[in-house]
């Protein structure tokens, strides 16, 4: 009999699952493994050194034969067998014949697969098939759902106006929309799995500091975070774009933070929106103050003219009744040089509040920029530069050239003033402009009206204003000079002057470059109107002869100057403070007036209402009005009630026996 395995081999075949025999070249059992014992229900003991055929319920010829073929071939060669587990159970058997080794005589393994063993193995193979074909399906069907839900939200995020960059959770960029490309300057495949910082860099835009990542705030915080309203966003290329951001973070269902989503949007429209507006604002709350200080320096002025009235008016008188070698005399002269004086003051306010008149005549620019010019030269130390360019074509405007002069005399004296006495360069320049409002317009001017202007440009290169001097300049009264070398009222002044001429002036300044002024007249063209004169100057000598006079006014120092100018100029004189008791004295001695002179501002009835009434009781009375302001409302009342002649009530002393000796010459 034939040597059963060495227990070395022993070990080997029981640790495999499969079913083992090892039988001699005469068929008989040498050893099976575990596997066999446990499928058989046998005992090895009882099995070993036993046909094989006696453990199969097929003929042992049949049996024999599977062996035979089986010895054949080193390689496992297939067999069908029954094996008996109480009843008959088909079996497929691999056979294959085993060389000797050593001590080991050649032999045959037999490899049993029980059928239902096999087909367990086969359905349960098909079964993770089947698994893993449902897996497969489901994963196709989950990343074809994701690349339709990813091509979706592409699409989405295309469509929106906004930018949109979505990061990791470590602020790595991951997806930019294309408009976040555009305003960042960054390609998505050439940002994605960048720091966020280096695609979205932010500056303050007033301090110009860096400003705060709103990506990493979301990743500390985990709630929304929104930039500050005044963060620029440095683009690739250098741009520097106002934004407005909104900075959230990405959770998942468990609550996990998977990064962040940025939204934003460039607001440069928005941005010079609102500065035009508080620029707007700004104009507006200086043209209502420049307005405001207008009406109070033009009534101060009103009332100031009277009083002037009278001490001029006085002064002139008593030096009259005095001897020309008398001692008054010279105090006399000094009261009315500085009466004088008060009356040019009252005449600045007068502009600044656009209310001093105006000799409105056809006017060419050149001469009076030249003329300017020469004053400037005579003014300037060597160590300063005057620089003149003309325009070579004839620009004439509509204005008073003695307050165009006076303006422009002012804009040059204050750049002598900016060279603080040191060397530098003042230019006059005389040119046409012609398109949008001007920047750096002076409030107070209205709208821009569109059209061709002649454009007056005095700069220096002095020490120049800073931003909060420059809001101030047109201001009554504000100076940057040394006490007591300037009243303020220059630039005011000026400003009112243009404005009454329906101009425009703007300022363009730097510390410690300089300062530009522009002055703006419109342009006349061949077939524009003239304005009407002033009044013509008097004569010198007046002889009232006799004439009956009734002069009212609501200050009384002024009736009785007046009262006692006319008497000297040989007029009879009716003077009243109250005009309701000169109407009454009109009706009684009617045909003895020959003229009426009446104040226009009076508390009880204005000048335009005593005309009236004069015009019922006696039609074609000549009458005269005087007013600190003749404005546009009163020419046109005035002529509209028949009033013969307006008066400025400045020139009270000088004008008013001339002219109603004119008047009364003329009937």
């Amino acid at each position: 009999m034939a040597q059963p395995p060495t227990v070395a081999t022993q070990p080997l075949l029981d640790s495999l699952p499969e079913p083992l025999l090892l039988l001699d070249l005469q068929g008989r059992v040498l050893y099976l493994n575990h596997s066999v014992i446990k499928w058989l229900g046998l005992s090895a003991h009882d099995v070993r050194g036993q046909p094989f055929h006696t453990l199969c319920a097929d003929p042992p010829s049949v049996v024999e034969a599977a062996l035979r073929q089986g010895a054949r071939s080193t390689q496992l060669s297939p067999a069908r067998l029954s094996l008996n587990r109480g009843q008959a159970q088909p079996c497929r058997c691999q056979i294959a014949r085993v060389a000797a080794a050593g001590e080991h005589p050649a032999g045959l393994l037999v490899r049993l697969q029980p059928q239902s063993v096999a087909v367990g193995r086969f359905m349960a193979l098909n079964e993770k098939i089947d698994a893993l074909v449902r897996e497969n399906g489901r994963r196709r069907a989950a990343e074809s759902a994701l690349r339709v839900q990813e091509e979706w939200l592409r699409v989405v995020l295309r469509s929106i106006g906004d930018a949109v960059i979505a990061t990791d959770a470590v602020g790595r960029v991951m997806l930019m929309n294309p408009v976040a490309e555009q305003l960042c300057g960054w390609p998505e495949a050439e940002a994605r799995g960048r720091p966020i910082a280096e695609i979205f860099p932010l500056m303050h835009a007033e301090t110009g500091e860096p400003a705060a990542d709103p990506v990493q705030c979301v990743l500390r915080e985990r709630r929304l975070v929104a930039l500050d309203p005044h963060t620029v966003l440095l683009a690739r290329d250098g741009r520097q774009l106002p934004i407005d951001d909104t900075a959230g973070p990405i959770l998942d269902a468990q609550g996990l933070l998977l990064g962040v989503v940025l939204v934003f949007r460039e607001i440069s429209e928005r941005v010079h929106a609102e500065q035009a507006r508080r620029l707007l604002e700004q104009q507006l709350r200086n043209a209502q103050k420049m307005e405001a200080v207008g009406t109070l320096a033009g009534g101060i002025a009103h009332d100031f003219n009277n009083v002037l009235g009278a001490i001029l008016g006085n002064t002139a008188l008593a030096g009259e009744e005095l001897a020309p070698d008398h001692p008054v005399q010279p105090r006399l002269a000094h009261i009315g040089r500085a009466g004088q004086r008060a009356r040019e003051l009252v005449r600045q306010i007068m502009a600044f509040s656009r209310r001093q008149p105006q000799l409105l005549r056809r006017q060419d620019l050149q001469p009076l920029v030249e003329e300017c010019a020469g004053l400037l030269r005579s003014t300037l130390p060597s160590s300063a530069q005057l620089r003149v360019l003309l325009c070579d074509e004839p620009l004439q405007v509509l204005a008073d050239a003695t307050q165009v002069e006076q303006v422009l005399m002012n804009l040059c004296t204050n750049a002598w003033h900016a060279l603080r006495g040191s060397s530098g360069r003042i230019s006059m320049t005389l040119d046409v402009y012609e398109g949008a409002a001007p920047e750096g317009l002076a409030a107070g001017f209205g709208a821009w009206q569109p059209g061709r202007y002649a454009r007056v440009t005095v700069s220096d290169n002095g020490c120049g204003m800073d931003a909060q001097t420059q809001q101030r300049i047109f201001e009554p009264f504000f100076t940057t000079k040394p006490k007591g070398e300037g009243t303020g009222l220059g630039l005011a002044v000026a400003h009112g002057i243009i404005a009454e001429h329906r101009g425009a002036l703007t300022v363009h300044s730097t510390p410690g470059v300089g300062t530009r002024f522009e002055l703006l007249l419109p342009l006349l063209d061949v077939g524009d109107a003239e304005a009407l004169p002033l009044e013509p100057p008097a004569p010198a000598q007046v002889l009232g002869r006799g004439r009956h006079v009734m002069y009212i006014d609501d200050d009384e120092v002024l009736v009785m100057t007046v009262e006692a100018l006319l008497t000297r100029a040989g007029f009879r004189v009716s003077a009243f403070s109250n005009p309701e008791a000169a109407l009454d004295a009109l009706r009684i001695k009617l045909r003895d007036v020959d003229v009426v002179v009446t104040d226009f501002n009076m508390p009880q009835l204005t000048g335009l209402d005593v005309a009236r009434k004069v015009a019922l009781m006696r039609p074609g009375m000549p009458v005269i009005i005087s007013s600190g302001y003749l404005s546009d409302d009163l020419r046109q009342g005035a002529h509209e009630v028949g009033v013969s002649r307006l008066l400025n009530k400045e020139e009270t002393y000088e004008r008013l026996a001339a002219l109603i000796s004119e008047l009364l010459a003329q009937e």
